[in-house]
């Protein structure tokens, strides 16, 4: 079996050669189908061939198909392209051999050849012979005349001379009106780079001046090689618009001198600046000092260096609550700038700003550096740390500083220091019999160590002690001071390491030394009820002296034989001064009673000195204390006050009873059950005991109380309440209207405490009671004037209001005021400021009084001019340390402006409040005059030379005027060739629409300009005329001439008569030949006619559009003989490159018999980048010239273009025969 077979009827040769041209394939046929690929092939080749005759087309139609002479050779690259890529890409039935593609390459080539190259030929060459064919009107009969036999022979006239006028260079200094700033410590050190842009110039040296604006001088510093960098190294070398850089060190006020290009020729300067300012800066003053005390104010002053006004920005923490404040208007006092006027500094600057032209003789007063300061006003309310800092600063430029890494100012703010005797006006301390010294314990605030100041009072005082003044140093909060004697102690002053401090309540300790304690023991036998000699026990009567509690111990001893053994002991604990107890013995016997150990609170184990009492062991009335004081047993008084104590009687009536006070025994006989027992006025301090003794009744009956005592504690001072001042004298405190005054108390005694207090001042409120509980608190007032205390109850008694008193004042608000020698005040409260003209600068100075830093707003409102309702523009406010300050009015517009100040606040009302009234600022601002030629009388006016500015033919000129009468005008005239012109002044002008007459006479024909310069109106304000209003155009025009082209009269026949005609066309000409005469139409300033017979041809008149400004020509009559030639520029194609402004010579050569006239014109010259080389365009200007003797004559000019001899006779022909 075979493993493959043929195809039948096939030819195998083609199939295997099909095989092959399948794997030649560039692109197999599993990406794009060999079909598809022929597809795109012959779509591309077709696409290709309809671009390149649709170009074709386009060239052949163009003006200059010339220009287009590279479009052959880049189809002819297009085509040899696309065979390359064909030949590549191998497309079956598309794979040629290298031959077949060659020979398509050249098919192609002539197909380019033809299409672009052979129809510019011969559309050429038709041209060319055009020009020397056709038929042109006869001089004789006015008619077509054929001059096909008249060979033009372009010999005659040869060489052109080609003017092309370089552009001129200019260059710009800081193209962008950019600012900058250099640091003072970098001055001279540091760069910066100044914008230049130039145009159609490289650079060799640039020349710039130096204003500085501290020393008022001026500089010129010369700059080349390096110190000029470009911006981009993309088409150097060429002309063209370029940036470059220069750096500069100093500041000043940069003009651009001079700049000298690399061909040696000067460049056209703006007359533009650049400011190169001092960076600001801003530092607050370092103080020594960084500890302060709540209460204390300190002046923290600001510096500030820069362009004024000067912005700063600074943050001030305190206790981490971060503030962001402002403090702007940072001048010097009159100070008068242009930068104030500018919202953001030069960025919002007109470009007038950076011309010398205005800043009127070199002011530049406002750039330079100020040096200032100003005093902040610190107050310390409370304690911690103040940290002030400056984050920004803002120059009157526009230059921002910010400061990445301020310099902090730190003020650590520490609280009073405090002390107080942590004593109980109660319980006095106690010193001991025996030891040294007792602790008196105190509670210290602030910040060790502190010094203590106290006073010694020593205990009964009678002179023979004096009172001593200690100084101790403490260093723990928590310490105490030794006591070394009894007495009072009281504290004076207290200071920490920082700050005096306030003393607080208690501030004395009272130190007793109590004695030890004693008893005495009264033995009474217990008798039996029934019988008389007989004891059942035995009763103690215990007095005991010291401070109780007490606790007495015995011991009962009972006597068996000569054996003694102790039954019981006991202990008594005892907490008043008397004390009955009892005793039974279980048993009978002999019984001794020891009392071996007395103790009381201070003292204890003390030995009762009290004899052994023996006894052999063998219902009565009665009395208590009642009612609600005798719960706790023990009444609390102050010294003076009395005291009943209401006693309870039981048992027959009537009573003896008996009691004791202070060691006093006292009896009373009491009727009924009740009885109230008068205690003695207290007049000493301590603890007093009330004791019930015994009682009797009717029947003799006598008992022995043990009713329980009644201690009356007797404070040694009675409450007082008096303002805290410090020295103990009246004091005022001084608040801001509506906020609160806290007023200090200093209380003793016991609270709390009930204080009533009223305010002097007002008489018709009623005083006001409050209970306080703290020794130290404070009243809190709102309203103004002098407040005393009334009286003081505390827990225990009621007291004395002491002195001193304390005055609450409101603080002064801040005002505001404007400095009077620059206003006028009216009757109505107004301030008004003298009127200015629209545009100028004003300025008024506001004063403040109060507490700096201040601010305030303020409304401003226009009533424009001619209107009567106001429109508002906004609000501005005011941030300032200094008590004067600048404000710019706004004088842009015209109309009346009104500046309303309705708000105020300083540092101590910091809260903006109204101005009531508010302060008002009223000014006129006068609208600026203007001029301007009235609508019906723009409009472009002729004159005939020879008549007057002010003749009919010009017609009535009227001007509109706006401002207030009378008016002053100055005008321009000016002719095109004059550089300045005259000028006119026209005076008291009283009305606002004015014709103007000018009687100055025409003289020379050309366009006039009459333009109006400015203005001055009653109000003394002035402004400049501009605009197309303010320029009126006049065309005076020559009388209508006729000139031959050629001086000469004779002329050969087949030349044409050219006449040249000055006016405004058409024109119509009339002239004689041979005796005929004829009239004819020339739409332009060139009559040429052909010489088509001999003889003579005589001009007779000529006149313009108008018909009007008419000439008649004498002797102007024409002939003809041989032709004459000329040769510009030796016959030869110059081109010639000048600098606008320069002039070049074209040397015409003239070959034939003078005087030679002949006629040259300056064609557009127009440049084929490709080609390289100028083609001519249309025609810019003709001359002609007359009368030329010589055989050369030289074109001076300075203007662009090409220069060629069209026309030229010599004394008998002329050369061409213009064609028909």
């Amino acid at each position: 079996m075979q493993a493959s077979q043929r195809p039948q009827g096939g030819n195998p040769n083609a199939s295997s050669a099909t095989l092959v041209a399948h794997q030649r394939a560039l692109i197999p046929s599993t990406s794009i189908e060999f079909p598809t690929q022929r597809l795109y092939a012959i779509s591309i080749l077709i696409a290709l061939q309809g671009f390149k005759l649709f170009e074709a087309i386009t060239i052949n139609s163009a003006l200059y198909p010339e220009q287009h002479n590279y479009s052959f050779f880049k189809w002819l690259f297009i085509d040899c392209l696309y065979l390359f890529a064909l030949w590549i890409v191998q497309i079956p039935w598309l794979q040629f051999t290298t031959k077949k593609t060659i020979f398509f390459g050249v098919v192609l080539f002539f197909i380019d050849l033809l299409v672009f190259r052979i129809p510019l030929a011969a559309i050429t060459s038709f041209l060319f012979i055009g020009d020397g064919l056709g038929q042109q009107i006869g001089a004789s009969r006015g008619k077509m005349i054929s001059v096909k036999d008249v060979v033009q022979d372009s010999s005659h006239i040869l060489g052109r001379h080609t003017v092309h006028i370089l552009p001129y260079g200019t260059a710009k200094l800081n193209p962008d009106n950019e600012f900058y700033c250099i640091p003072g410590h970098e001055i001279g050190t540091k760069n910066v780079y100044i914008p230049v842009v130039l145009n159609n110039t490289i650079p060799r040296k640039i020349s710039l001046s130096r204003y500085d604006f501290d020393t008022k001088s001026y500089s010129v510093s010369d700059y080349s090689g390096r110190d000029i960098q470009r911006t981009t190294e993309i088409g150097y070398g060429h002309k063209g618009l370029e940036y470059y850089f220069i750096n500069v060190r100093h500041p000043g006020a940069y003009k651009l001198e001079n700049v000298i290009t690399k061909d040696g020729k000067d460049v056209r300067r703006y007359s533009n600046q650049a400011y190169v300012f001092v960076c600001p800066t801003a530092q607050f003053k370092p103080i020594k000092t960084t500890d302060y005390c709540s209460g204390d104010k300190e002046s923290l002053e600001l510096q500030v260096t820069g362009v004024a006004p000067l912005k700063v920005e600074y943050n001030r923490h305190v206790n981490k609550r971060l503030s962001s404040l402002k403090l702007d208007r940072i001048q010097p006092e009159h100070f008068i700038s242009p930068l104030t006027r500018l919202t953001e500094g030069l960025a919002s600057a007109d470009q007038a700003f950076f011309t010398p032209g205005f800043h009127q003789n070199n002011n530049y007063d406002w750039a330079m550096t100020e040096n200032l300061a100003m005093n902040m006003d610190l107050s310390f309310g409370e304690a911690g740390d103040y940290v002030y800092y400056i984050t920004r600063v803002i120059d009157g430029a526009g230059n921002v500083v910010d400061i990445p890494d301020p310099v902090k100012n730190r003020f650590v703010v520490h609280n009073h220091p405090k002390v107080q005797f942590q004593c109980s006006a109660t319980e006095p301390v106690n010193l001991l019999m025996g030891d040294d010294s007792t602790d008196l314990p105190l509670t210290l605030e602030g910040s060790n160590p502190w010094q203590l100041d106290y006073q010694f009072v020593p205990e009964n005082n009678n002179g023979d002690q004096a009172i001593k003044q200690l100084t101790t140093t403490i260093s723990n909060t928590q310490s105490s001071l030794k006591a070394y004697a009894p007495g009072e102690y009281k504290l004076l002053r207290v200071t920490d390491k920082f700050c005096k401090g306030d003393i607080l309540f208690p501030s004395t300790c009272q130190v007793v030394q109590p004695p030890p304690p004693a008893v005495q023991v009264d033995a009474t036998p217990i008798a039996s009820e029934c019988a008389d000699d007989s004891e059942v026990g035995m009763r103690f009567a215990v007095e005991f002296e010291g401070t109780p509690p007490y606790s007495l111990e015995y011991q009962v001893v009972k006597h068996n034989g000569k054996r003694k053994s102790v039954v019981e002991k006991k202990r008594e604990r005892i907490d008043r001064a008397r004390y009955l107890f009892s005793y039974l013995p279980q048993s009978s016997g002999e019984y001794t009673y020891e009392f071996t150990s007395l103790d009381d609170r201070n003292y204890k184990n003390r030995k009762t000195g009290v004899q052994s009492i023996k006894q052999i062991v063998h219902p009565q009335p009665d009395a208590k204390f009642t009612g609600k004081k005798n719960k706790l047993d023990s009444i609390r008084t102050c010294i003076g006050e009395e005291i009943d104590l209401d006693v309870t009687l039981s048992g027959s009536g009537p009573f003896v009873l008996t009691w004791t006070f202070a060691k006093q025994m006292y009896t009373d006989v009491v009727e009924g059950n009740k009885h109230t027992i008068k205690v003695p006025r207290l007049e000493s301090p301590g603890h007093h005991v009330v004791s019930l003794v015994k009682i009797r009744d009717v029947n003799e009956c006598e008992k022995d109380l043990e009713a329980r005592d009644v201690i009356i504690d007797v404070r040694r001072d009675r409450p007082t309440a008096f303002f805290y001042t410090g020295d103990g004298n009246d004091a005022t405190v001084l608040i801001a209207e509506g906020e609160s005054a806290n007023l200090p108390l200093r209380l003793t005694g016991e609270g709390p405490w009930k204080v009533s207090y009223r305010n002097i001042d007002n008489e018709k409120k009623k005083p006001k009671t409050i209970v306080l509980r703290d020794p130290n608190e404070q009243i809190k007032v709102k309203e103004v004037g002098t407040y005393e205390l009334l009286d003081v109850e505390d827990m225990v008694c009621t007291g004395d209001a002491l002195p001193p008193t304390y005055s609450v004042r409101w603080i002064d608000k801040p005002r505001l005021t404007i400095v009077e020698d620059l206003v006028t005040e009216r009757a109505d409260g107004v301030f008004e400021r003298r009127a200015v003209c629209e545009g100028v600068n004003d300025a008024v100075d506001i004063q403040f009084i109060g507490h700096g830093p201040y601010y305030c707003s303020y409304d401003q409102s226009r009533i424009p001019t001619g209107h009567r309702s106001s429109v508002s523009l906004g609000s501005n406010e005011i941030r300032s340390g200094l008590t004067k300050n600048w404000i710019g009015l706004q004088t842009q517009e015209s109309g009346k402006y009104k500046y309303t100040f309705n708000k105020i606040a300083d540092q101590r009302y910091s809260d903006p409040f109204k101005l009531s009234p508010p302060l008002v600022l009223e000014q006129i601002v006068h609208p600026t005059p203007s001029v301007k030629f009235q609508s019906k009388s723009r409009y472009g006016r002729t004159v005939c030379v020879g008549d007057t500015f002010n003749s009919d033919d010009i017609g009535a000129i009227w001007l509109e005027l706006k401002g207030q009468a009378p008016f002053s005008i100055r005008l321009g005239l000016k002719h095109k060739s004059e550089l300045y012109g005259k000028t006119i002044q026209l005076d008291d002008i009283n009305s606002n629409k004015f014709k103007l007459e000018l009687n100055d006479e025409v003289t020379t024909p050309g366009h006039y300009d009459l333009q109006l310069l400015d203005v001055r109106d009653g109000n003394g304000c002035s402004d400049q005329a501009s605009g197309p209003d303010s320029v009126l155009s006049i065309e005076a025009q020559d009388i209508a001439t006729i000139v031959p082209a050629e001086s000469c009269a004779e002329h050969c026949v087949g030349d044409t008569l050219e006449y040249s005609l000055s006016g405004v066309g058409p024109f119509t000409i009339s002239y004689r030949f041979n005796d005929r005469n004829e009239k004819i139409k020339a739409q332009t300033s060139r009559l040429t006619m052909l010489a088509d017979k001999p003889g003579n041809l005589t001009i007779v008149s000529v006149g313009d559009q108008r018909n009007k400004c008419r000439s008649f020509p004498k002797d102007m009559t024409k002939i003809i003989h041989e032709i004459p030639s000329s040769l510009v520029s030796g016959g030869k194609e110059i081109i010639e490159n000048i600098q606008e402004g320069d002039m070049v010579q074209a040397v015409v050569d003239l070959v034939g018999v003078p005087p030679f006239d002949f006629e040259w014109q300056r064609s557009e010259a127009i440049w084929d980048t490709h080609r390289k080389r100028y083609f001519k365009g249309g025609v810019i200007e003709s001359h002609t010239v007359h009368n030329v003797e010589g055989h050369q004559y030289r074109i001076n000019t300075s203007t662009e273009g090409i220069i060629e001899v069209t026309r030229i006779k010599d004394q008998f022909c002329h050369y061409p025969r213009p064609p028909l």
